[in-house]
């Protein structure tokens, strides 16, 4: 059950990090690139296929100009 759940909420977060990536006229390079992070990064994680550690969360709300509460507002 708990594996079910975490993938709900990996695809809820990545919902969400797609939609104010676009909202904010990014690609998914050029949020990976303000993040420090691979080009496939952001795919990945919009797609609920990878884990993100806390400090990359923080980079994310940064380069999308929003406060970490705000990222998770879904």
């Amino acid at each position: 059950m708990a594996k079910k759940m975490d993938k709900v909420f990996h695809k809820k977060f990545g919902q969400r990090i797609r939609f104010l990536r676009k909202e904010k006229g990014l690609t998914q390079e050029q949020l990976s690139f303000e993040i420090d992070a691979d080009n496939s990064y952001i795919a990945n994680i919009e797609n609920a296929h990878r884990d993100i550690p806390l400090s990359r969360v923080n980079k994310i709300a940064k380069a999308l100009g929003i406060s970490l509460k705000d990222l998770f507002d879904y």
